[in-house]
């Protein structure tokens, strides 16, 4: 058994067979992240490119299970149907599950097969297809048909789709059937649909929102950062790009769930998605916060951090009234510069994350914390 106290990297691959062991090590020779598990008797094997691995015992069972909670994805030299019973007991979700792929002893084919779009199974079939020489084999329906993948839309950009189990699978459904999809891009959010994603023949660019509620759409797909009251009464997916850069102001020792209640309680008065939340920026004396460290992690964000000059440099710079874009509100001056030796943190260190001219949502105060809004301007 793999020793289970050392990190896992995110891609194991595991073989058997001496036929399989040959291929894997070629294979983990073109994948950094990836360790090499083959069995004992097979390890001192001597093949090309001599890559290092750790050596395990049969039974494969208890091999392969633990492999598969430890790590994001596994590539396993084994036939599709041993894959599938061996693992079995131990299946999820797609959306929890890591990644599988089963490639042949003869090295001929690279089958994708668990958690083919969300865990990336269908991507790292193609990559271990290059890597020995075999054929992927996709069997995913957006793959095969060439439509558009409405789980992995957006992906490579941040976004992230906003929608029950159900509505995933019935927009999903509904595009591969050729069924009409409605599309609506919120001019606001200031973002387009990414370059690198097909748009299907049936789904269809409207300009209003209310144009998505038109009976003749099966279904509607809406990118936006703000929030919405709408019942279409068909499966819906909205997707949330990252574009929202909120800027905290705090006393010592503020904790979590006060910054995170008063930032959600301010989008939701504003109108806007916390899932669009891209970056949280402070001053740089708050850089050991714990309350926005771990509010940062928690959000799976990352926490930039701006020196007093470069705060105040933004207020100054947004004080010319001929500067002002209309529709952003400029920093204001605040008890911070009794404190700190800056005109405010919130509203200036928001508007050096999202590089805006101004913020969406100006300070929103509490009585241990500040919060104000920009949105990232589109590139």
């Amino acid at each position: 058994m793999p020793d289970p106290e050392v990190v896992p990297p995110r891609t194991a691959i595991v073989a058997v067979s001496r036929p399989g062991a040959v291929l894997a090590r070629r294979l983990a020779s073109s994948i950094t992240d990836a360790t090499l598990y083959l069995e004992r008797r097979t390890g001192d094997d001597p093949s090309p490119n001599n890559a290092a691995h750790q050596s395990y015992d049969l039974p494969l069972r208890p091999v392969i299970q633990d492999l598969f909670s430890r790590h994001e994805a596994l590539v396993v030299f084994l036939p599709v149907g041993a894959a599938v019973r061996l693992l079995a007991p131990v299946l999820g979700s797609k959306r929890q599950d890591p990644a599988v792929v089963c490639v042949d002893d003869a090295g001929r084919y690279a089958v994708s097969v668990l958690s083919a779009h969300l865990g990336g199974a269908d991507a790292l079939a193609h990559r271990v297809a290059d890597a020995i020489g075999a054929q992927a084999i996709i069997t995913s329906a957006s793959d095969a048909l060439d439509v558009t993948a409405i789980d992995l839309v957006g992906r490579d950009v941040g976004w992230r789709a906003e929608a029950s189990p159900t509505d995933l699978t019935r927009v999903a459904a509904a595009v591969v059937n050729r069924d009409p999809v409605a599309l609506w891009i919120d001019p606001e959010a200031g973002v387009a649909w990414p370059d690198d994603t097909p748009l299907s023949a049936n789904i269809f660019p409207v300009t209003y929102l209310s144009d998505v509620q038109e009976p003749r759409y099966a279904a509607a797909l809406i990118v936006s950062d703000r929030l919405f009251a709408l019942e279409t009464g068909r499966p819906l997916v909205t997707y949330r790009p990252p574009t929202l850069a909120v800027g905290v102001g705090c006393r010592r020792g503020v904790s979590e769930e006060h910054l995170r209640d008063l930032m959600l309680h301010t989008l939701e008065e504003h109108g806007l998605a916390a899932m669009s939340v891209a970056k949280l920026a402070t001053a740089d004396i708050k850089a050991d916060e714990a309350g926005i460290i771990a509010l940062a992690t928690s959000l799976a964000v990352p926490m930039e951090t701006y020196d007093g000059d470069r705060l105040n440099s933004v207020v100054a710079e947004s004080s010319d009234p001929e500067d002002r874009a209309p529709d952003l509100h400029q920093p204001t001056a605040s008890a911070a510069r009794d404190l700190l030796g800056v005109f405010g943190v919130a509203e200036p260190a928001a508007m050096l994350s999202s590089g805006a001219d101004g913020v969406i949502v100006p300070r929103a105060k509490s009585d241990r914390a500040t919060i104000a809004v920009a949105r990232i301007p589109l590139s």
